[in-house]
């Protein structure tokens, strides 16, 4: 099957929150009244810590193309596509018989023919040729148009089991494989595209 396209976000995000805390300390105890005073040392701060794990977000991303194909959904649509070609296959491959057993009559005929029957054996012909072309270009449009068909519904499909997977693992963030331009090494999104696709399958048994 050709053409599992593409479809959902292309981005990626990291985020760090940062707490701070002081340090106290307790008022020193009162000296005896005949000793002389003793001397405060101010307190020092305690140094701010950065809780680095606090913000992490879960990035997982996918294989639209391997998931479509693995699906019930996709190799149904695949079974499809198959089909209709080969009906429309067959029926271009019999009009092109036919056209060719024509010609063969025609040009077996040509030395018996005058040149007024010449020429309009061959419009006739023609005409016959430029309707084959008529159906081929048909033909092909509708196949294009199904494979489009399909795969925007298998997409959707897709989309939404990469939706609910992503909800129910904790993933604030889903993209395609081939979206991802870069990746900075701390966000380490997750392949998840084999769960999904386990998804879909469960799906289609039931």
């Amino acid at each position: 099957m050709t053409k599992f396209v593409t479809l959902l976000l292309g981005s990626a995000l990291t985020s760090l929150i940062a707490a701070n805390g002081f340090a106290a300390e307790a008022a020193p105890a009162a000296a005896p009244a005949a000793a002389p005073a003793a001397a405060v040392v101010p307190a020092t701060p305690a140094t701010p810590v950065k809780d680095a794990d606090a913000g992490a977000v879960k990035i997982a991303f996918i294989d639209m193309a391997k998931v479509a194909s693995e699906s019930p959904e996709g190799k149904a649509a695949g079974e499809s596509l198959k089909k209709k070609s080969e009906q429309l296959r067959a029926k271009l491959d019999a009009k092109t018989k036919q056209l060719e057993k024509q010609k063969a009559a025609i040009e077996a005929k040509l030395p018996t023919m005058t040149q007024k029957e010449r020429t309009a054996k061959a419009a006739e012909f023609q005409k016959k040729v430029e309707e084959y072309q008529k159906l081929a270009r048909a033909s092909e449009l509708e196949v294009n148009q199904l494979q489009d068909k399909l795969t925007t519904e298998i997409g959707g499909i897709i989309k939404k089991a990469a939706g609910e997977y992503a909800k129910a693992n904790g993933y604030l963030l889903v993209v395609e494989e081939k979206g991802v331009l870069f990746a900075d090494e701390k966000v380490k999104p997750k392949d998840i595209t084999e769960e999904v696709a386990a998804e879909l399958s469960k799906k289609g048994k039931k």
